[in-house]
């Protein structure tokens, strides 16, 4: 079953100086180029199946656009361009992790694999990026080179934790054959089951430099095989860890 959210943009084209303007209705953010746009849509979508999907019971397949009227206006051309998002009706139940959003963080006491000590005393001050996974799981194995790459860029300024319910022995044997390079918390299963409540794998989860959990993300998924969607992901953890470091 399908149906049809419909948004409208403005496509302007500029004629005293042949430049082709894209402009979407009811704000005044500028789209300069077609690539703009495509980027637009996939954050359209995104942005759709990341709020609104418990609030209407439909997820987002795609976007579909076409041309419509055109006017003129000053100096400029302006032609309406329809946006469609083609929606899927889904079941769809909420993890109960995303309940944790603007909460303090349980007060932590871990030790990596490595020996070192992990509590919230040694957290505050610095932004912490928490990745929630285990060995088996596909979609968390996918992430982890995105993930690692996180860890370079902002290696000095976040703290970054990966923890899992895995034995210790499991996952020393697993770092053999791929480099995970968080600080690795092993046999937390009684921490994910009774405070972070996963649900599905991976999640992940930002807390600011006050302790508490400033955002919730089920992660890259892999479904999200599409690398402009990948992309998307990676640029949103990157906004969200930028601002939070700023503060």
């Amino acid at each position: 079953m399908k149906n049809i959210l419909t948004i409208l943009i403005f496509w302007i084209t500029s004629i005293a100086i042949a430049q082709e303007y894209y402009q979407i209705a009811g704000t005044e953010k500028i789209l300069s180029t077609k690539d703009s746009i495509q980027k637009f849509l996939n954050k359209t979508k995104d942005n759709y199946n990341k709020t609104s999907v418990k609030k209407y019971g439909y997820i987002a397949n795609s976007v579909i656009y076409e041309f419509g009227e055109t006017i003129k206006r000053n100096d400029s051309t302006i032609t309406f361009v329809k946006l469609s998002l083609d929606l899927k009706k889904v079941d769809y139940k909420r993890d109960e992790i995303f309940e944790l959003q603007d909460e303090k963080l349980t007060e932590l006491e871990l030790i990596t694999l490595t020996g070192s000590k992990l509590n919230n005393q040694i957290l505050k001050g610095k932004v912490t990026f928490i990745n929630l996974w285990f060995v088996n799981c596909a979609p968390c194995l996918k992430e982890i080179p995105q993930l690692n790459t996180l860890k370079i860029k902002y290696e000095n300024k976040v703290n970054f934790i990966a923890i899992t319910f895995d034995p210790k022995s499991k996952v020393i044997e697993f770092l053999k054959r791929k480099p995970f390079n968080f600080d690795i918390v092993t046999d937390q299963k009684e921490l994910l089951d009774n405070f972070f409540k996963p649900g599905a794998y991976p999640k992940i989860l930002i807390v600011n430099k006050e302790g508490v959990i400033s955002f919730i993300s089920n992660g890259i998924r892999e479904e999200e095989s599409d690398s402009d969607n990948v992309q998307h992901t990676i640029t949103e953890l990157q906004e969200q860890l930028n601002q939070l470091i700023s503060k």
